[in-house]
């Protein structure tokens, strides 16, 4: 870590314990996370684990990782059909090894964005040391109106400001003041176990993971010195499906 770390949280805890077939375990979190530098290999987003060791106080700030929402949400689901179920108690063993017998499971999971460190790129005759993130100067709100933000314009370009006093190259702009899309994915999976004989069984699996396809958006550039300053030109994974089977004796 950066030196200084304060987490606060709390967590809000649901849970429905395993009856008639349903199980639910909603966990809600709430917290922050502020410290003045972020480790080696949380670095992200524009963020850094070098200091302006002259200027401590102001590397005081959000956690690289702060996300003040987050929920998660787990269902486990065995369908009412098949032998002993609610329907199709009377199945033949065949109909029932087809039919019967499958469990769903979902999680959902919903979080804030995480947070973006806007930064920019001194020349070098600028430049006092090639380790820290400089820091622009800002005017405003660095993010666009809710209302005007989209993915080429996630960032407000009018209120960050690329320093011209040549005394110093660190910018008034806090560190992590800004934040990436909020994320939002849904996971559902499927799964039976087919009885072949009493010694061997066979175990199937389906999942989806993102199985509403939502778009998901990366975070955003966050250098005022890049011609992509505030895009943002990447998503997380789209729909993906996978199979498996596994014999068990």
């Amino acid at each position: 870590g950066g030196g200084f770390l304060n987490y606060n949280a709390m967590q809000v805890k649901l849970e429905k314990k395993f009856s008639q077939g349903f199980y639910l375990l909603n966990s809600f979190t709430w917290s922050k996370a502020i410290d003045n530098a972020s480790g080696h290999l949380e670095a992200n987003n524009g963020d850094n684990s070098r200091v302006n060791y002259r200027d401590l106080r102001n590397e005081k700030g959000l956690g690289g990782y702060d996300q003040p929402f987050n929920n998660t949400s787990t269902v486990l689901y065995d369908l009412p059909f098949g032998k002993g179920k609610a329907f199709g108690g009377d199945w033949n063993r065949a109909v029932d090894n087809v039919l019967g017998g499958w469990r769903l499971s979902l999680i959902n999971t919903m979080t804030t964005g995480v947070p973006v460190n806007l930064t920019y790129s001194p020349a070098s005759a600028f430049s006092v040391s090639g380790s820290p993130n400089y820091r622009p100067n800002i005017t405003g709100d660095p993010m666009m109106p809710e209302g005007s933000r989209t993915a080429q314009l996630w960032l407000n370009p009018n209120t960050v400001v690329v320093p011209t006093d040549r005394t110093t190259p660190f910018g008034n702009a806090g560190r992590n003041i800004a934040r990436a899309p909020n994320f939002y994915q849904a996971d559902l999976g499927l799964h039976k176990d087919f009885a072949l004989t009493e010694q061997f069984k066979l175990s199937f699996r389906t999942e989806a993971f993102n199985v509403l396809n939502k778009t998901n958006l990366s975070a955003p550039n966050g250098n005022r010195s890049s011609s992509a300053f505030g895009s943002i030109t990447s998503t997380y994974p789209a729909r993906q499906l996978q199979f498996g089977l596994k014999l068990l004796f």
